[in-house]
């Protein structure tokens, strides 16, 4: 990650030992049960693409520089605060660089949703007004969807904003995935402090672990962006969410589709957006079909996805190839996937790793 005040690149990641390299290596790493399968990345289609790459170290950069921010804010010792500030401005999201085993699959797998969430944000050129609340004019919504659909907006406005490491991000996590994050600052903090000579290293840890505490116990992951996308789409009753999956489709919100997708399939959030963007396209063609979406929008849906996915290296033949799946995919075909997803975890797990070698 650079300290520079410059967009993330995004050329081809692999090249010498570049903090991106390192980070790609280890986001192939992430799978869903945290153990170590590196060895088989090979074989499974999980490549992340270079645009879901750079966006992803936009995210984890601005999250950690506030965080890194707010502990300095509340460290409540001087002497603390001076080595932080002579650490110098953003020194977390660069130490993370030589240290990316502090980063879990949980938190990585977080990471990699939001950031295919803000990617088709960012490169939605659609005109015209949002069809998420066009599809309400006739009176089906209500006052907690438009006031959650407000707020879900103005999140998804900060996460697409301009793509510089140094600038700050509100870490709207999850509270998990914010604990996780916070603590990893923490670490890399105190790991900074104690290069100093003369640092008493139990009072650098006491004054940035009751810091962190203390973040830790304000936050609110209700207003995080994935707790208003499920707001909204229990607000609704069933027909109204399916109307609205193609809305959502059509203003590139995937978190709003993936929540409403949610609330109708009993399928777990992270598991919709998963599905989404993996590489192989039936996950896909089934829930667009169990979402009732016609053909026109599965086909916006796939040229949005196609940069997260690598259908964008087919180009129109490969959408028009989508389509025809599609066409050919049955409700039917789309509910027996869907049961295999409901089953028990582990055997869901271990069926999509077949699926993937074959």
């Amino acid at each position: 990650m650079s300290m520079a005040n410059d967009p993330v690149e995004q050329r081809p990641y692999g090249v010498g030992e570049r903090p991106a390299a390192r980070l790609s290596r280890r986001l192939i790493e992430d799978v869903r049960h945290g153990t170590d399968l590196a060895w088989l990345a090979a074989a499974a289609p999980r490549r992340w693409t270079d645009a879901l790459l750079a966006e992803t170290r936009f995210h984890l950069a601005g999250m950690m520089n506030t965080i890194e921010l707010a502990i300095g804010l509340h460290v409540g010792d001087p002497h603390i605060e001076a080595l932080l500030s002579d650490l110098g401005t953003g020194y977390a999201r660069r130490a993370i660089e030589s240290d990316l085993d502090l980063l879990s699959p949980e938190l990585l797998g977080h990471l990699r949703r939001r950031a295919a969430v803000a990617l088709l944000l960012r490169n939605d050129d659609a005109p015209g007004g949002p069809a998420s609340f066009a599809a309400l004019a006739s009176g089906a919504g209500n006052d907690i969807y438009i006031e959650a659909l407000t707020a879900l907006g103005i999140a998804e406005k900060r996460w697409s904003a301009p793509m510089l490491l140094d600038a700050p991000m509100r870490p709207d996590l999850p509270a998990e995935h914010y604990h996780d994050l916070a603590w990893t600052v923490a670490a890399l903090l105190i790991r900074g402090c104690e290069r100093f000579p003369g640092l008493e290293a139990p009072a650098a840890v006491k004054a940035i672990a009751r810091a962190t505490e203390q973040l830790i116990g304000r936050h609110d992951e209700g207003q995080g962006a994935f707790a208003l996308a499920r707001r909204c789409a229990r607000s609704l009753p069933s027909e109204t969410r399916h109307a609205l999956a193609s809305a959502a489709l059509v203003d590139a919100r995937l978190l709003l589709f993936a929540a409403l997708a949610e609330s109708e399939t009993g399928l777990p959030l992270d598991d919709v957006l998963d599905a989404m963007i993996d590489l192989r396209d039936e996950p896909r063609l089934a829930l667009l079909r169990l979402m009732r979406v016609g053909d026109a929008v599965a086909f916006r849906a796939a040229e949005l996805l196609a940069p997260l996915n690598g259908m964008a290296a087919g180009g129109d033949a490969a959408l028009v190839a989508f389509i025809e799946d599609y066409r050919r995919y049955t409700s039917d075909r789309a509910v027996s996937w869907l049961d295999r997803m409901s089953g028990p975890r582990a055997l869901a797990d271990k069926l999509a790793l077949l699926d993937r070698v074959r």
